[in-house]
């Protein structure tokens, strides 16, 4: 299927914006503190942001900062592999020590020397249940979906044009595909394909897949954002095209 998509616009005054996975909670949602490396709860009272930091969850990470962290529950999270590491993803709960899930891909048969860290940069998401992750891959046209144990359920490839089989060793010259973290409503995913190098201008791309990597829509969007957010409930998606510090875009929610 494919669509255009143009935004509304609203102004609002940013605070920031972080790239770290949410952990919705009866009161706000739990997020990883960098710093500390601890699982802390916040949420919006009276206009105020509370931190609870006395019942924050500590987490024993040698990898500072802590790349990926998906916050499976109050104890476990999963992350990225470190520089050091053989593993693109570990488990670790508060109460025991890192445990190594898989090994990076194979993907690039060029002779790229670059760390597999750098090589197979990626965005991820959980699932609702918290039973599985999808993680699509910046210089690789390309996702994974697995399970929470590490083990692979499907790998898909997208071979639509603008497609590369390898990568470009210079960074200049590699196409980059998806850059900005997924989202997802439960059912459907969403991610942004970038679709260009660094120096190109080409038309952004929605993409939407379900939990059983099968594709449902495309849709070409009107700006290059640089990250969004879905909400199920307002059937919206807000963006913001990080050039514009306070303008958020807003789009309806495609329900295929």
């Amino acid at each position: 299927l494919f669509y255009f998509f143009t935004a509304t616009k609203i102004r609002f005054f940013p605070s920031g914006f972080r790239y770290d996975p949410f952990l919705p909670t009866e009161k706000g949602f739990k997020i990883f503190s960098q710093p500390d490396r601890k699982l802390k709860e916040v949420w919006i009272q009276d206009s105020t942001l509370w931190i609870d930091n006395e019942h924050a969850v500590e987490f024993d990470i040698d990898e500072i900062p802590a790349n990926g962290v998906l916050p499976l529950n109050d104890t476990s999270i999963i992350y990225w592999g470190g520089m050091d590491s053989d593993a693109e993803y570990l488990s670790l709960d508060s109460h025991s020590t890192p445990k190594e899930l898989t090994s990076y891909p194979d993907w690039d048969k060029t002779n790229n020397q670059e760390e597999p860290i750098f090589k197979y940069v990626k965005n991820s998401v959980l699932n609702n249940d918290h039973t599985r992750f999808i993680s699509f891959y910046g210089y690789f046209k390309r996702f994974l979906i697995l399970n929470t144990d590490g083990h692979i359920i499907k790998d898909v490839i997208i071979k639509a044009p603008p497609y590369e089989e390898a990568i470009k060793e210079d960074m200049q010259d590699r196409v980059v595909y998806y850059h900005i973290p997924p989202r997802t409503n439960g059912k459907y995913i969403y991610v942004m394909c970038k679709n260009s190098t660094r120096a190109e201008n080409r038309i952004q791309e929605l993409q939407v897949w379900n939990w059983d990597g099968e594709p449902i829509a495309r849709y070409d969007m009107d700006r290059k954002l640089t990250l969004f957010s879905v909400s199920d409930k307002e059937k919206k998606i807000y963006a913001v095209d990080g050039d514009t510090e306070d303008v958020i875009y807003v789009y309806d929610l495609p329900v295929p």
